[in-house]
């Protein structure tokens, strides 16, 4: 089995479906090894069976371990040498051995008159252990503010969605609220972990709000014990999951040094453990559902009708007819039966399934597992789907004081999005608009009625008869390599290996054929767009790590040095003129559009590691932790940077006082402070990089120009945290208090730097500006109560951060003049153009990141109907002017966090929870473009169109009026509303099957569960959601069955 060990290798230098094979192979041959292992016995005589039991690592013999016949009423136990004799029944059975703070392990046995057992070790139980990635570490001894989730608590919320459960059990973690994307199962969370402390872009070419809120927040995702993106965590199977851990403060995050500042997410994953052969089968069957309850739209007849009283079919001659043709052209067709419901088209109920398989055994000795995954999600809209397949298998060795670990996992993804039509297309069409010829088909064109000045083009007929595609797709093979080596009681050497090889491809197609080109070159007609990619990965860790427990005193270090390379190979490329819409090869284009475009990237990271954990009797507790990182991102002269942090508490529950106390069963305070880091820019945005010019030719081959100067002196974004709190339980933890505040300052942020017009650059990357978050979070769970049938406990959480921007940096000031730039040609009397509408992001040192910037109204003026604005000077003006901005609200709320219960009887229990935030503002873009400034001629309308309008002097309103509809208004706080939410998040019911109706058909467990998703969602503002994609409600039913 040594040659697994070198698949790393043998998989960089062979073809794909060769690696598959090659894996596949290894697997079979480590499965025949360990089921020869497995077999291996002594034959001896019969009655009794007897032996000594002792410990696998010390070769001490174990007093006190229970040994029985499994189905048998008797056993006996281990004397204080180890030694144990039984009575073997007739036929033989499976003998077992349990003792606590070992695994158990379980031995078949037929004639056999002596057998020798060696226990291993147990772990920590799930709930007592953090898993850093690095170590395991107690979590009654580490100062570090941690939250662990398990994996049933995970799949109770949601079995589809993980990154979406684990906002339930942390408040702290949130994915930002994309009111564009809805549930596209396409569309990757963004998430944040205790606010933002970076920007990611300050590009003057995409200033809105969303252009400004992305990765540099993101937290870094460990996958057993390798940094993995969050795509990877995006299309994991729940059911893999052993658990997940959430490193928040800087003596839980300084062990992963510069990538820490915001926050590190651990997923472990299952494992094989010893005993007799098992299978699992997990599956869960979605019916999703299209939400509109967000959307308030007028019928045919109500649109029409606003219309008219809007006065856009009055007659140039209404002493013969008032009204135009236009008029009884929509009317006809509402009398006809016309009332489209365009937001229900191109929708549809969509069935969802994930199914995975397991398979594992082995001894002590060996252990073993293959696992089979598919997860297919088609979308709530027609041509939108992600469907992904993983296969893995994974074998454990331990030979004397060694352990080898491997695991290979394969990974392929395909996934489909609408091409070129997204949901806004075709949401507020016009409701009185026919979308089927006479013969049910769908009009290819929409009929042209007088008046109307939107598009003539039919999304729905392209959607459907057309064979426009965006498709893509990825594959990935992941190995990892894990060995232990206990070198002597206490001190082990472990070495990590982890490479991954990925590729990925997407096409985007139009067809020629679609009414959207005109009448212009037929030719040209038909584009695609291809992007191909591949990325290399190498991770590696080689840790020493030493454990000592003398009268009270327990030491734990590790002292590690570990070395990341990626490397990134893009190529893209456009065509143009394609003769139909089946033949889309590349073959078939008239043109190739410009060049193929080509990047590369490679990166290296290394790092030292020393970390220190000391507890004296349980009660006193530090933790030290020094971080050295050097990367290849960074200039030669900043390459190297050192993190750190200390943190210590006390358990005051484990003092003799209260040891014996029946209501306090836990008291614990710590309180920590590091120095953790990140980078924030685009590769090589440090460095001087060269262009090639191809497009002469000189006697000494082709020129190369300065296209970028870099900075040799750009360093890490670096953040200190201190980070205190406390744990109270109460009646053997019946009541359990967590609190948690936490003080954040991000210094040196990486922005644009304004350079000389001499130097030929506008600017370059600069560390500048400062950001500070403070924050408390609260977490209290209560056994309301609890006996042998009944279960009932309730859980809640809260938190709250308040980001603040303490220092403006040169590209922060440069990007707010450029803000006031764009206004320079807004006339708020005369001009019409949705752009102006928009608040966008300004920077106020003072205020948040997350602030909404915009004119402070004070209403609609009754004498005239005009706005009225107060100036940051406190001048009362009716001028509309973006140098005159200030804060109007800030979307950060100002508490967050989730609450729910659990009832149990017997086998049956039920599971709630519900999200909620509030405090925080947003600007209700439906008021401004669906309302006051909407285009009544081209789209449908929300239905408080016509109300709180201005019409005569003296009317006290809040909008408007209506005859002003096509002057866009400028960002106002009069669209500033408080965003108080209440989500119902999941409900889930379930029953577990009795073990002894379960025994007779030799089934080890099985769980039925039903589930909803996204019940309901309550709001103070009503706003539209969902604006590309919509959202959806998911009902899920799950079995778990194991053999």
């Amino acid at each position: 089995m040594i040659g697994q060990h070198i698949v790393v290798y043998l998989m960089g230098v062979i073809s794909l479906r060769k690696r598959i094979v090659f894996l596949a192979l290894v697997a079979f041959l480590t499965l025949l090894d360990a089921a020869g292992l497995a077999a291996q016995g002594v034959q001896g005589g019969a009655g009794f069976v007897a032996g000594l039991v002792t410990d696998k690592m010390t070769g001490e013999p174990l007093p006190g371990v229970f040994v029985l016949f499994q189905g048998y009423t008797y056993g006996a136990m281990t004397d204080e040498n180890g030694y144990y004799s039984l009575k073997r029944p007739e036929k033989g059975g499976t003998l077992e051995f349990s003792c606590l703070g070992y695994e158990t392990k379980r031995v078949k046995i037929n004639q056999h008159a002596k057998m020798d057992v060696a226990l291993v070790e147990a772990k920590e139980s799930l709930d007592d252990v953090i898993v850093t990635g690095y170590a395991p570490i107690r979590k009654e001894g580490f100062s570090g503010n941690t939250t662990k989730i398990k994996k049933d608590e995970l799949i109770k919320v949601n079995p589809n969605n993980f990154i979406s459960a684990i906002q339930t059990f942390d408040p702290s973690f949130r994915i930002k609220e994309n009111i564009s994307a809805g549930s596209n199962p396409n569309a990757v969370p963004d998430v944040t972990l205790r606010g933002q402390t970076s920007v990611s872009s300050l590009d003057a070419s995409d200033i809105s709000k969303q252009s400004l809120s992305g990765s540099a927040n993101l937290p870094i995702f460990i996958l057993d014990g390798f940094e993995v993106d969050v795509q990877k965590i995006f299309d994991l199977d729940p059911t893999r999951i052993h658990s997940v851990n959430i490193l928040k403060d800087a003596a839980a995050t300084a062990l992963y040094g510069s990538r820490a500042a915001n926050g590190v997410i651990v997923v472990e994953l299952r494992s094989p453990q010893a005993g007799q052969l098992r299978l699992q089968y997990n599956t869960t069957l979605t019916l999703e559902v299209p939400d509109l309850s967000s959307y308030n739209l007028m019928n045919a007849s109500e649109k029409l009708e606003a219309e008219r009283l809007a006065g856009l079919y009055d007659s140039s001659t209404p002493w013969v007819d008032p009204y135009t043709d236009g008029y009884y052209q929509r009317m006809n067709n509402i009398i006809r039966g016309v009332d489209t419901y365009w937001l229900a088209l191109g929708l549809r109920n969509s069935f969802n399934q994930r199914h995975a398989i397991y398979v594992d055994g082995g001894e002590n000795d060996v252990r073993w597992g293959i696992e089979l995954n598919y997860s297919g999600n088609n979308g709530v809209m027609r041509h939108s789907s992600r469907n992904v397949t993983d296969a893995g298998f994974y074998v454990d060795y331990r030979i004397g004081k060694f352990q080898i670990k491997n695991k290979a996992t394969f990974s392929f993804s395909d996934s489909s999005d609408l091409p070129f039509n997204s949901f806004s297309d075709y949401s507020h069409l016009q409701p009185y608009m026919r979308v089927y010829d006479d013969d049910g088909n769908y009009l290819r064109r929409l009929e042209s009625l007088d008046g109307y000045s939107g598009s003539l083009v039919n999304p729905l007929y392209e959607i459907n008869n057309y064979r426009s595609y965006s498709k893509s797709k990825y594959n990935e093979i992941i190995d990892n390599l894990l060995v232990n080596w206990d070198i002597i009681k206490g001190l082990r050497l472990r070495l990590q290996m982890s490479a991954t090889i990925k590729r990925n491809s997407s096409e985007t197609y139009k067809d020629p054929s679609s009414s959207s080109y005109g009448t212009g070159n037929l030719a040209l007609n038909g584009d695609k767009s291809t992007t191909s990619g591949d990325s290399n990965k190498l991770d590696g860790t080689l840790q020493l790590m030493y454990n000592a427990s003398i009268k009270g005193h327990n030491l734990n270090l590790n002292l590690s040095t570990n070395i990341r390379t990626t490397k990134y190979e893009t190529e893209s490329a456009s065509y143009q003129g394609f003769p139909g819409g089946d033949l889309t090869s590349t073959n078939y284009a008239s043109q190739i559009v410009g060049k193929p475009s080509v990047s590369d990237s490679r990166t290296r990271l290394v790092g030292f590691l020393l970390t220190g954990n000391y507890t004296w009797n349980d009660i006193y507790f530090a933790d030290l932790t020094g971080r050295l990182d050097g990367s290849s991102e960074f200039g030669s002269n900043r390459r190297w940077s050192m993190f750190w942090a200390t943190g210590a508490g006390i358990n005051i529950h484990n003092y003799d006082f209260l040891k014996k106390n029946p209501v306090i069963s836990t008291l614990k305070f710590r309180a920590s402070y590091g120095l953790t880091g990140k980078t924030n820019f685009s590769q090589y945005a440090a460095r001087n990089l060269y262009n090639l010019d191809t497009s002469s030719w000189f006697p000494t081959g082709y020129g190369v120009f300065l296209s970028q100067m870099g900075n040799p002196d750009l360093n890490w974004e670096r953040t200190y945290q201190l980070d205190y709190g406390g744990e109270l339980g109460l009646w053997k933890d019946r009541v359990h208090l967590k609190v948690s505040a936490y003080s954040q300052r991000t210094v040196d942020l990486i922005t644009d730097f304004a350079l000389a017009s001499s130097t030929g650059f506008q600017s370059h990357k600069e560390n500048m500006g400062v950001v500070k978050n403070n924050g408390i979070e609260l977490d209290l769970r209560v056994r309301v109560y609890q006996d042998r049938d009944w279960l009932l406990s309730v859980f809640g959480n809260f938190a709250r951060n308040r980001n603040t921007v303490v220092e403006i940096s040169e590209a922060m000031q440069a990007y707010n003049r450029k803000v006031e730039e764009i206004f320079k040609n807004y006339n708020p009397a005369t001009t019409s153009d949705s752009q102006y509408s928009k608040p966008y992001l300004k920077y106020y040192e003072g205020a948040s990141m997350t602030a909404i910037a915009g004119m402070k109204s004070l209403g609609i003026s009754p004498s005239n109907g005009k706005e009225i604005f107060l100036k940051p000077n406190g001048e009362v003006t009716d001028k509309w002017a973006a140098e005159d901005w200030q804060v109007i609200g800030d979307t950060a709320p100002k508490g967050q966090g989730s609450f729910g219960f659990t009832a149990a009887w017997r086998q049956w229990s039920v599971f709630t929870s519900f999200l909620y935030h509030f405090g925080g503002d947003a600007y209700n873009s439906t008021l401004v473009d669906y309302v006051e400034n909407v285009n009544l001629a081209k789209e449908n309308v929300d239905r408080r169109v016509l109300l709180e309008r201005w019409q005569k002097p003296g009317d006290v309103t809040t909008m408007k009026d209506i005859r002003d509809r096509n002057v866009t208004t400028g960002a106002t706080s009069r669209f500033v509303q408080k965003d108080n939410t209440l989500q119902f998040s999941s409900i889930t019911l379930s029953y577990d099957f009795k073990p002894e109706l379960l025994r007779k058909a030799h089934i080890g467990m099985c769980r039925l569960s039903l589930v909803a998703n996204d019940i309901f969602y309550l709001s103070s503002i009503r706003r539209e959601r969902g604006l590309s994609y919509p959202y959806s409600r998911s009902f899920s039913f799950s079995m778990n069955i194991s053999f």
